[in-house]
């Protein structure tokens, strides 16, 4: 399922221009195969982390203006806030919105796979690019991607459990003894966990390329937050456009579109 849907992808890029997509494949299917915590620095990685990676992120990659990234600890709302740009930012781009609607973690997580996957980033025909990434900010080159205009979106629940209890209802105990057992310190360094996830973002919340996104607030008052979502990203929208999209990206209709495009193993396990 994976291969296909970076075969549908490509398809998007003229056939002469399209990268080869078979060593991308090959790093995925090693991963899933022997999966195993690797560290970047002094941070921890899970499956489908890549060390070399993350390095070329931070050191190498050069991010187009007005780029959008969305970090958040994974389980905790990436998607969601991933879904809800996507409608702000694709709504009258059709092309864009066919392609993104589809894409998942593989497809546009900075730390996961290999350079190929920047390739395809460049060769796609979206005006503007919607990226996620589930790195603390530690691991990322945070004065480079504000120096090159990039957004950046971190999605801070304030109840971290009421969220994935939404999300993932079934598998919550699971989750929580994962947790207390330390088999959840992804993307921190070896003995923090989530909280320190969300500290590292606490000294750049006042920056200005940078928006704490809260999930409570979101679902009490999705009108007012998406608006503000909105004028952060320099997207304009009336209130009707700004009530559809609340319907739209509810996170029961964006659990039900990555329930259908599922790619990703069950982390619980």
């Amino acid at each position: 399922m994976l291969k296909v849907s970076f075969e549908k992808l490509v398809s998007y890029i003229p056939e002469e221009k399209r990268p080869d997509i078979k060593p991308l494949m090959k790093c995925f299917r090693d991963e899933l195969v022997n999966p195993q915590i690797k560290c970047w620095r002094d941070y921890q990685m899970p499956l489908m982390g890549n060390p070399k990676l993350v390095d070329f992120a931070y050191n190498d990659w050069q991010p187009w203006k007005n780029d959008v990234i969305v970090a958040a600890f994974p389980k905790t709302g990436t998607t969601w806030l991933r879904d809800v740009c996507r409608y702000l930012i694709y709504e009258h781009d059709s092309e864009a919105f066919e392609f993104a609607k589809d894409l998942s973690g593989p497809h546009i997580y900075l730390e996961w796979g290999t350079e190929t996957k920047y390739e395809i980033w460049e060769k796609l025909p979206w005006k503007r690019r919607v990226l996620g990434t589930h790195m603390s900010a530690g691991m990322l080159n945070l004065n480079r991607l504000r120096t090159c205009g990039v957004k950046m979106l971190k999605n801070t629940p304030m109840r971290r459990d009421g969220m994935i209890n939404e999300v993932y209802p079934r598998s919550l105990n699971k989750f929580t003894a994962a947790y207390l057992q330390g088999k959840h310190s992804w993307f921190v360094k070896k003995g923090e966990g989530y909280l320190d996830h969300v500290l590292s973002w606490y000294p750049h919340r006042f920056d200005d390329n940078v928006m704490l996104v809260y999930y409570e607030d979101m679902k009490q008052n999705p009108k007012k937050e998406i608006s503000k979502l909105a004028a952060f990203l320099g997207v304009k929208v009336n209130d009707e456009e700004v009530l559809k999209i609340a319907r739209q990206t509810s996170f029961e209709a964006t659990k039900q579109r990555m329930d259908e495009v599922a790619l990703i193993p069950n982390f619980y396990n």
